[in-house]
C-alpha cells in the first residue's frame, strides 16, 4: 500500500512516497517483560532528559579534533543515513504513536506503550528489502499510458530518472518554484551529503540503463534497476558492514545466517526490527562531525548544512556550485573528513537542529525518549538474550562526566541502560570507537544481511553472470564498494 505525505515531522514534504510495512521486535519476549525494560516512572523520564543533555560534546563547532576521529571515512556516515532512509521510516517523525513532544517543544509525559499496540499501530513507511524504494518509489508505469505514484521521478519517454547535471553541478531534481527535491524520500534532502549521495544513485541507475540498452524500453529499466539493486546490496553487505561492525560478526552472519532476527529462523513475515530502527542503527549519529570540508573551497558546520535549503542557490533553484561535494574528501584512507569515533558523545550541532520543536531539535534526547516510549529492551536484556555477558556499570560510566553519572543515578540506568546508549558505549569500551561492539554489531549485521538473505530476488540469491564474489558488473569494472559505485556513477574521479 502506498501513500503520499504533504508535511510532517518539522520538515516540508512534497508528494513523498511511502509504503506501509510492519515493524516488530527482534526480541519480542523481552519487549513483553517488565524486567527487561526501562522502569515506567517519572525518574526514568527525567533521567533520559539528563542523559541526552549530558551526551553533548561541547567542543568547538569548526576545526579538526584528531583525538575524536576514527579511521572510518565519512562516506560511511552518510551511506548509513541513506540505508536507514531506504528501509525504515516513521520512528523518526512526530506522527502517530511515536510522538514525543508537545506543540510548545516540551517533552510529553511518556509511559511506555504496550508492545502489541506498537506493532499494531506503528507502520514502516519504507519497504524493508534494501530495494532502493527511496530512489525508485513504486517505479514508473511500464505500459504506455499507465502512470504510477512515482511517475514524476522519471523522464517522459525514456524511463530514466530525473537528475540535475549541468555546468559541473550534480544535484537532486527540484521543483522550480519551491526548490524542494522531487524524490521518493524527502529526508534525503536533509543535508548536502545524503542529497549528493542520492543524486549519485540517480546517475548510477541511468548509467546502467545506458549500458543495457537505450534506456527507453521498459526492459532496459527493469534490468538496470535489478543490477543497481544488486550492486547496492553488495556494497551494504561487503563494504559498509565491514567498515562499521566487527568483521568477525559480519562473517559469521553472512556464512551462518542470523541467529536472532526472527523471520530468518521461523519463516515468519518480513518486518523491520524496532531494536535496529529505534536504537541499533542510530549509532551513526555519533559518527557525525561538527563540520565538513565539502570541497577545496567550502567548509561548513553540520548546523549550517542542516539549515533547510540554505545550500540551494535561489537564482538557479539548484545546489550552489560551492556546495557540490568532492567525494575524494569523503572516501578512501586519505579522506579529509574522518567519521567521529563511535561513542556516547554527539557533536554539539546535533543538539540545536534547525528544524522542529525544541525537544525535537535535541537529537540525543529524541532518540532516548523514543526508545523509552516504544518499549525497546535494555542493553543488558539484549546482551543476555544473545548469550553475551553485559557490560558493568563501571564500563558504562568509564571516563564519562559527572552529568552522565547523575543521569544514571536518577534513571537507574546502571542496571537498565537504554539500548541506544549501551550500544554507543559498548563500541567505545570494546572497540575504542573504531566499530560497533558485540551487541551493536550483531543487531546491525543480522538485520541488514537478514533482509537480503530473505529476499529471493536479492544479490545473495542471484544466479547471474554479472554477479560473483568480487562484485556486480562486467569483469574489470565491478561495483564492490561505495567508492567504486561513485566512480561508476561519474561523481568521483
Amino acid at each position: 500500500m502506498l501513500t503520499t505525505i504533504s508535511h510532517g515531522g518539522g520538515v516540508a514534504f512534497e508528494n513523498e512516497i511511502q509504503f506501509k510495512t510492519p515493524f516488530n521486535y527482534m526480541f519480542p519476549r523481552l519487549a513483553h517483560s517488565e524486567a527487561c525494560l526501562l522502569k515506567p516512572d517519572e525518574a526514568t523520564h527525567y533521567g533520559l532528559l539528563l542523559l541526552g543533555k549530558a551526551m553533548a560534546d561541547t567542543g568547538p563547532g569548526v576545526g579538526e579534533e584528531p583525538a575524536l576521529n576514527s579511521d572510518i571515512p565519512s562516506i560511511f556516515t552518510y551511506l548509513g543515513q541513506f540505508i536507514d532512509h531506504d528501509i525504515t521510516a516513521n520512528t523518526d517523525r512526530e506522527i502517530g504513536i511515536s510522538d514525543i513532544a508537545n506543540l510548545d517543544g516540551s517533552a510529553k509525559p511518556l509511559t511506555p506503550l504496550d508492545p502489541d499496540r506498537v506493532v499494531a499501530e506503528l507502520t514502516n513507511g519504507r519497504r524493508a528489502n534494501l530495494d532502493l524504494d527511496s530512489v525508485y518509489g513504486d517505479g514508473p508505469g511500464l505500459i504506455d499510458g499507465v502512470k504510477t505514484t512515482a511517475q514524476a521521478l522519471y523522464q517522459d519517454g525514456t524511463l530514466l530518472l530525473h537528475v540535475h547535471d549541468q555546468d559541473g553541478v550534480i544535484d537532486l531534481p527540484r521543483n522550480p518554484k519551491t526548490h524542494r527535491a522531487v524524490i521518493a524520500d524527502m529526508r534525503n534532502d536533509e543535508n548536502v551529503m545524503v542529497g549528493q549521495l542520492h543524486a549519485a544513485f540517480l546517475k548510477g541507475h541511468n548509467a546502467v540503463a545506458g549500458l543495457v540498452g537505450s534506456g527507453a524500453a521498459a526492459s532496459d529499466y527493469v534490468r538496470a534497476r535489478q543490477l543497481v539493486r544488486w550492486a547496492y546490496q553488495f556494497v551494504v553487505i561487503h563494504d559498509y558492514l565491514n567498515a562499521v561492525c566487527d568483521q568477525a560478526v559480519v562473517a559469521d552472519v553472512l556464512a551462518n545466517g542470523p541467529r536472532f532476527f526472527e523471520p530468518a529462523i521461523t519463516g515468519g513475515n518480513l518486518f523491520m526490527p524496532l531494536e535496529f530502527s529505534v536504537a541499533g542503527f542510530r549509532f551513526g549519529h555519533s559518527m557525525i562531525r561538527p563540520s565538513y570540508e565539502l570541497n577545496d573551497n567550502t567548509t561548513e558546520t553540520i548546523h549550517e548544512l542542516l539549515e533547510g535549503r540554505s545550500s540551494v542557490d535561489p537564482a538557479t533553484g539548484q545546489l550552489k556550485a560551492t556546495h557540490v561535494v568532492d567525494w575524494n574528501k569523503f572516501v578512501g584512507a586519505g579522506a579529509a573528513n574522518k567519521a567521529r569515533r563511535i561513542d556516547a558523545k554527539l557533536a554539539e550541532g546535533l543538539f540545536e537542529l534547525p528544524f522542529g520543536s525544541k525537544i525535537l531539535a535535541h537529537l540525543a534526547q529524541r532518540n532516548l525518549l523514543r526508545g523509552y516510549l516504544l518499549g525497546i529492551p535494555t542493553g543488558q536484556a539484549v546482551a543476555h538474550a544473545m548469550g553475551i555477558e553485559p557490560m558493568t556499570e563501571e564500563d558504562l560510566l568509564c571516563e564519562e562526566s559527572h552529568a552522565v553519572e547523575d543521569a544514571f543515578s536518577t534513571g537507574g540506568f546502571g542496571e537498565r541502560t537504554p539500548l541506544w546508549y549501551y550500544i554507543l558505549k559498548e563500541a567505545d569500551v570494546q572497540k575504542d570507537g573504531t566499530s560497533l561492539g558485540a551487541v551493536g554489531s550483531r543487531i546491525v549485521a543480522e538485520t541488514l544481511i537478514g533482509l537480503v538473505k530473505q529476499d529471493p530476488n536479492g544479490v545473495l540469491s542471484a544466479r547471474d553472470p554479472l554477479v560473483d564474489g568480487n562484485g556486480v558488473g562486467q569483469a574489470g569494472n565491478k561495483v564492490n564498494s561505495i567508492e567504486s559505485f561513485l566512480q561508476f556513477a561519474g561523481v568521483l574521479t
